[in-house]
């Protein structure tokens, strides 16, 4: 199989989202911002092969699901969007900033200490896991690079989507006014709750009332927009709000279709990906 290529499958457009589901019965949210110049797309919780509480679609190893079931779910996964399984890059997630810079010499390895990745080689498909931290990815058209980003709440605190900008910036050259950006299902402030120690590593940032509302009735609890918060911090560097697309959708809410950490504890994770095409 080529790096990445067309796969034929059924499209329908809702609220300015694609879900594309393929022959494998897998289907894959897309965003029209990415459409056109990169292969990608945000899994569900559906298609896959995995029995409770990881039904079925689960992407992610380390959560008490079998090896070869995970495995199996990552091939329909990616085949879905027509990439070379061999190809698949994933960041270990260990809820910081580190950006790690890859190619074809780490196709099929797992990234130690990252939370985001990037490249500029075709044959690469970057990949997180997510059951609530909000899944970004970046493509910069003009200079044929591309990102993906786990932000959960340290991670956004800390500034991870912003450190992949400016790696991409020394890295590849981009300008940020450049950038098409894709946010995924994540849990909306609907169903955050967060306390003191959460909120206070966001209460310097300017724009914290943004993302922070008090919770009624419950005094030293906030809700935190997640989604919002990583926003900001994009346009704050320069990428324009108009290039930045975010799913609309709440992990937590849909529990149909998504896995949730906060709501159900054990169970798997959905998958965003991205790759040249």
């Amino acid at each position: 199989m080529p790096p990445c290529e067309n796969v034929s499958s059924e499209v329908s457009a809702t609220s300015g989202r694609q879900i594309i589901t393929a022959p494998n019965g897998v289907p894959l949210l897309q965003a029209p911002m990415l459409a056109g110049g990169v292969a990608h797309g945000f899994t569900t919780r559906v298609g896959g092969v995995s029995p409770a509480p990881f039904n079925t679609l689960n992407l992610g190893r380390g959560v008490g699901d079998h090896p070869d079931r995970v495995a199996a779910n990552r091939q329909r996964a990616l085949e879905t969007m027509g990439c070379d399984p061999a190809g698949h890059v994933e960041a270990a997630q260990v809820h910081g900033r580190t950006v790690m810079v890859v190619g074809r010499g780490q196709r099929g390895a797992k990234i130690d200490g990252a939370d985001a990745l990037l490249t500029a080689e075709p044959g690469v498909t970057l990949a997180i896991h997510t059951a609530d931290c909000v899944p970004i990815l970046l493509w910069d058209p003009r200079r044929g690079a591309i990102g993906a980003v786990h932000a959960g709440w340290r991670g956004t605190a800390v500034g991870v989507a912003a450190a992949a900008v400016e790696e991409m910036t020394r890295s590849f050259e981009t300008d940020p006014a450049d950038l098409r950006v894709a946010m995924g299902p994540a849990v909306g402030p609907c169903h955050y709750e967060v306390d003191t120690p959460v909120a206070q590593a966001f209460g310097s940032w300017p724009w914290a009332a943004a993302v922070l509302r008090p919770r009624p009735g419950r005094p030293a609890h906030w809700s935190l927009d997640l989604v919002a918060a990583n926003r900001l911090v994009l346009m704050v560097l320069g990428v324009p709000g108009e290039h930045i697309w975010t799913s609309g959708l709440c992990t937590a809410c849909e529990a149909d279709l998504f896995f949730s950490y906060r709501r159900d504890g054990v169970t798997g994770r959905m998958g965003a990906m991205i790759a040249l095409a």
